[in-house]
């Protein structure tokens, strides 16, 4: 991309200001302020959201030892707005979702959120979010061992569960 393309594009984005007629299906029923706070905050550019799914479906071939089970639009958006739409980042961290998802098959056998164990830990008060970020601006989740019964099996062999759970759920929220 020249300089000429890169400075079109700086205009093009810089002059939008979160006009529905341009908005995608993927935008549909998120506020003007919630889509002009993405383009702020996450570089999110509705003229060319789905050439950056594109770009991250692409590389999807570079890890053939990983089954990617989802590549619908709106799922590979969930990445691209954890990673700020950096398509690299947002990639890396779908392959690591679906790689410890294939390399702990048992744990995702019967993964459900009524399962009581997972509801057992929620309860608890595990994990938990912190307000602030890191200072890469990345959610940091925590883990309240101390409101953990040892005596109730079923709550240690959910730990990792919950985990993965309640990371999943902060990638669908993370708008």
């Amino acid at each position: 991309m020249g300089p000429v393309s890169l400075l079109l594009k700086y205009q093009k984005l810089s002059n939008w200001k979160g006009d529905l007629a341009k908005m995608t299906h993927l935008q549909a029923g998120l506020s003007p302020e919630t889509i002009e706070k993405a383009r702020l905050e996450l570089n999110e550019n509705p003229d060319v959201l789905h050439q950056d799914i594109q770009q991250v479906r692409d590389m999807i071939i570079t890890r053939p030892d990983i089954g990617f089970l989802r590549t619908d639009d709106a799922f590979i958006l969930r990445f691209l707005r954890a990673r700020k739409f950096h398509q690299a980042d947002a990639f890396r961290l779908l392959a690591q979702y679906f790689q410890y998802r294939q390399l702990n098959l048992d744990m995702f056998k019967n993964f459900k959120a009524d399962d009581p164990g997972i509801k057992r830990a929620l309860i608890d008060g595990f994990p938990g979010v912190l307000e602030n970020r890191d200072h890469y601006g990345r959610k940091i989740l925590l883990l309240f061992a101390a409101n953990w019964d040892q005596r109730i099996p079923s709550q240690t062999s959910s730990v990792p569960s919950c985990c993965h759970w309640k990371s999943s759920l902060k990638i669908q929220s993370s708008r």
